[in-house]
């Protein structure tokens, strides 16, 4: 079944994560997609206090891998740098 994931940063510093997201997203998913891999979003909260990034994935088995490598670990703990709290949560999408 496919999922989304959605990861929610609070932050004083939404540019600096932006930056590490979008970075990450133009590397690893947009020019060479991982298997699996359907889309991505960064979201800005309109209290510019918050940034969230959304995926969505064929599989929870794939989401799992992907997250399981080097550079998505790498994005996470340099976007977790500027960030005061982070959420995640994945969701199984119903067609």
């Amino acid at each position: 079944m496919s999922v989304a994931h959605l990861i929610q940063f609070k932050t004083s510093a939404p540019d600096e994560i932006i930056s590490q997201l979008r970075g990450y997203s133009e590397r690893e998913l947009d020019r060479k997609a991982p298997r699996g891999f359907v889309s991505s979003r960064i979201l800005v909260g309109a209290d510019g206090k918050s940034v969230a990034f959304y995926s969505e994935w064929d599989d929870s088995e794939t989401l799992e891998d992907t997250r399981d490598s080097a550079p998505w670990e790498a994005c996470m703990d340099l976007s977790d740098v500027h960030a005061n709290g982070r959420s995640e949560t994945t969701f199984e999408i119903s067609r």
